[in-house]
């Protein structure tokens, strides 16, 4: 039984979602079985196709920050090494696991094992990441010489225009295979959303 108040408002907004979609599906369903010729109409006025292209392209750009870091290396270099310190000091040293522990199983209520298992890589995982952006702030601060081969390697542009431009594509199987069955579909639709009605409220009731 659900105690948390955010888990009961969050679950009342979801059944009041799937009873409106399910209400929304009976209609749906309904003009599918009467008047499918109506919904094919409707479809066609607001199924219009809307590109992402222009905004792949824009977002598709290379953004270099190089030369910044370089003329402000050592106030980065300072900054990166100060809170690379910080994390190794507190998850190395001011870290307590036992309260910490304690607070998120009676939060989350997951079991201690999952938790502890939890912590120790977040624990294990800031060691590692402070150490390594130690290092780094103290190369960016001092030799940042040092990292230039490093950063000439790793940044390679990689651009997502091809993965984008298979995704870009209308697809309307789904509407061709409606429209050739449209009573069928429509009493599949009417009878789920039926179901998924009573449902909901019989949980909200």
């Amino acid at each position: 039984m659900l105690t948390n108040p955010a888990y009961i408002f969050l679950w009342r907004d979801l059944a009041i979602f799937l009873l409106f979609g399910a209400l929304l599906g009976v209609l749906l369903g309904l003009l599918l079985i009467v008047k499918p010729q109506f919904l094919e109409r409707l479809n066609r006025v607001a199924n219009r196709w809307v590109s992402t292209r222009h905004i792949n392209q824009w977002l598709d750009r290379s953004v270099s920050i190089e030369r910044w870091f370089h003329q402000h290396h050592r106030a980065v270099g300072i900054v990166i090494a100060l809170g690379a310190s910080y994390i190794l000091i507190y998850f190395g040293i001011l870290f307590d696991k036992t309260t910490t522990l304690q607070r998120l199983s009676l939060r989350w209520m997951l079991p201690a094992k999952l938790l502890d298992g939890l912590l120790d890589a977040l624990v294990l995982a800031s060691l590692v990441g402070g150490a390594v952006a130690l290092i780094a702030g103290l190369f960016l601060w001092l030799r940042p010489s040092l990292l230039r081969g490093t950063e000439e390697d790793a940044n390679q542009w990689v651009s997502s225009r091809r993965a984008t431009k298979m995704l870009d594509v209308p697809r309307g199987q789904v509407d061709l295979f409606v429209a050739r069955h449209a009573q069928r579909a429509g009493w599949l639709l009417l009878l789920g959303s039926i179901y998924l009605f009573f449902a909901v409220f019989r949980l909200l009731a």
